[in-house]
Parts: structure tokens; C-alpha cells; sequence
């Protein structure tokens, strides 16, 4: 594998604060489509399983063998994004026409996306027109997922507004999964119900419980109680409904077309087979799904307990985060 003369946490910071200096210097006019760093292309991967070394070319290979890859992201982490653009930029250069779709932008924003798209709006009026500036921290998007969508743009390729509208995840906690069910067009077509079976495929029936098991316990603190499965069964409902649209959302722009399609969100999401990959498999029968994980942490080997995270497993670098305070 080989390695830039500089260290990769330097070479990946210096991408991110260049490209995010000049987008601001210009208030954000331009819009050709950044690069990754290299460094993104030579981090410790590893297959999640066996913990084989890989290198880059591995990555790009097994993407497109897979009809949808899933990129599970630390929001705030600057090497997962950059590993997100590369795997986009790498799998758009094979399969021309390969979606990008995007837990950070919402179905009932996808007209405003495709306006960007169509160069009918300024980069500023489509992210301050969907509140994403400051999506992961002041200014993130910029230099986060910006990228993403100007490659896109740049390649006449989908972009996919693939989450619910909060306003109905809030609902889906509050009123149930039944009630959302019955609203009338277009509100329906903002979300989708997450599917709680599939007939005959009791293996994914158990990983669905598994992951609801895990959130529950996540969202408890530990192993929780019975007071604490009632509480987080609720919040469940509106985790799925994330789950439910965005694994649909990726099986759509599969069946409208795009050869390809690579999903990024939040790794919970992802890892583990989370509830987003899952939805999709069972909206997509016999379609193979690659899930990569980025770690905000640095290991020259797959950790034990990183052991089955996903697919794929990539090691980036700590993020420096404030610490939390009470009050």
C-alpha cells in the first residue's frame, strides 16, 4: 500500500480546510466537484470478518459487485467523508449514472435538490434553502457533503434526498406506525413504513430484532430494563421510519434506474446490519448490499471489538470533540 510523504491526518485536514476556505472566500460559488485527499485512498482497511488486509483497489472492486454500498459515517468526522467521496467518485468513474443518496436531506426537499442540480439555484440558495450549512457543526456541510452532490452535478448523475421529513419520524413516536399509514398523497410518499417481516426469511427476521434489541439497549445506557424497553420501543418507531425510508429510498433509485447506488448515513444506521441496509435487502430481493465502515480511531490491525462491523472496515484518525456538559 503505498503512502503520501506527508501523514495522512495532515494531508485529509488540509483538503478539508482548503477546499472549505475557497468555497467561502467565493460565498460559496463554486461548484466544481472537490477531490479527496490520496490519503483517503491509503488508511488500514480490513475486511470485517476475517480482518485480511485490503487496500483501496479492494474497496472499489467490491463496491461494484454489489448493486448498493452503504457508507456508515461518524458525522463529524473529516476522514469518513473524504473515504465517502472517494468511494463515490471511484464507483461513478466505472458505472457512469451511479446515485448518491444521503441520510441529510429529506424527500420533501429533493425539488429544491434537483433545481441545484439543474443549475436553476446558487449553491447558497439550495443549502440555506434546505437549513443544511451547519448540518454536523457550523459549516460542515460545506466541506462534508457538498462535494457529494457537486460530483453528482458535474457527472449528470441522481442525487437522492433519501430521509423522512422529521416532522413525520416525530409523528411516527407519537401516533404509530397505522396512523402515518392511512395519510393521503403526497404526504405518504415523503416516508415509508418500515417493514417489520419478511415471509420466509426468518434469517433476516432475527437480525431486524437484533437491531432493535441493540438500540434499545444503546438508547438505555446498557441492558435495559423492562420500564426501558417500553420507552425505547416507542423511540424505535421513530428510528425505523429513518430506517424504513432510507433503505427504500436506495431500492428506488435502483428501480428508477442508476446502476449503482452508494447510500451514506450515520454508521448506527449502517453497521452491524442496521435497520437502513436491512430495509433495503427487503425491498430489493436477491440484490447484494456492501456496507463499509469508517472508525474515528487508528489501528494498524481489525480490532476484536470492530470484528463484524461491516464488510468492510476502514481506520481513520481521532476527532477532537468538545466535551459534554451539563445543564
Amino acid at each position: 500500500m503505498l503512502h503520501p510523504r506527508r501523514s495522512p491526518a495532515a494531508a485529509l485536514l488540509t483538503a478539508t480546510l482548503v477546499s472549505l476556505c475557497t468555497m467561502l472566500a467565493t460565498g460559496c460559488a463554486a461548484t466544481r466537484p472537490a477531490s479527496p485527499d490520496p490519503a483517503a485512498r491509503t488508511l488500514h482497511i480490513f475486511d470485517g470478518e476475517s480482518g485480511e488486509p485490503l487496500g483501496w483497489s479492494d474497496v472499489v472492486d467490491r463496491a461494484s459487485n454489489a448493486d448498493a454500498t452503504f457508507v456508515g459515517e461518524r458525522h463529524d468526522d473529516p476522514t469518513g467523508h473524504a473515504v465517502q467521496l472517494a468511494i463515490y467518485q471511484d464507483l461513478l468513474a466505472r458505472f457512469p449514472g451511479t446515485a448518491i443518496a444521503v441520510e441529510h436531506l429529506e424527500r420533501n426537499e429533493q425539488d429544491m435538490l434537483d433545481r441545484y442540480l439543474r443549475g436553476e439555484i446558487t449553491p447558497d440558495q439550495f443549502i440555506d434553502g434546505t437549513e443544511s450549512r451547519d448540518w454536523a457543526g457550523k459549516d460542515t456541510w460545506i466541506g462534508f457533503w457538498q462535494p457529494l452532490v457537486d460530483t453528482a452535478r458535474e457527472y449528470d448523475s441522481p442525487v437522492i434526498a433519501g430521509n423522512a421529513p422529521r416532522d413525520f419520524v416525530r409523528r411516527a413516536r407519537t401516533e404509530g406506525h397505522a396512523a402515518l399509514d392511512g395519510l393521503p398523497q403526497p404526504e405518504r410518499a415523503l416516508f415509508d413504513i418500515p417493514l417489520q417481516s419478511v415471509p420466509g426469511d426468518a434469517d433476516w427476521d432475527a437480525r431486524w430484532a437484533a437491531y432493535k434489541r441493540r438500540f434499545q439497549e444503546f438508547m438505555s445506557g446498557g441492558d435495559p430494563t423492562a420500564e426501558d424497553l417500553e420507552r425505547t420501543a416507542t423511540v424505535f418507531l421513530s428510528q425505523s421510519t429513518w430506517d424504513g425510508t432510507m433503505g427504500a429510498s436506495a431500492a428506488q433509485a435502483l428501480a428508477a434506474g442508476a446502476p449503482k447506488v452508494v447510500f451514506c448515513a450515520g454508521c448506527f444506521h449502517i453497521e452491524r446490519s442496521g435497520g437502513t441496509v436491512l430495509q433495503f435487502l427487503a425491498r430489493r430481493p436477491g440484490a447484494k448490499a456492501l456496507t463499509v465502515t469508517v472508525v474515528d480511531s487508528s489501528s494498524p490491525e481489525l480490532r476484536d471489538e470492530d470484528r463484524g462491523l461491516a464488510d468492510i472496515v476502514i481506520y481513520g484518525f481521532p476527532v477532537q470533540r468538545a466535551p459534554r456538559t451539563n445543564g
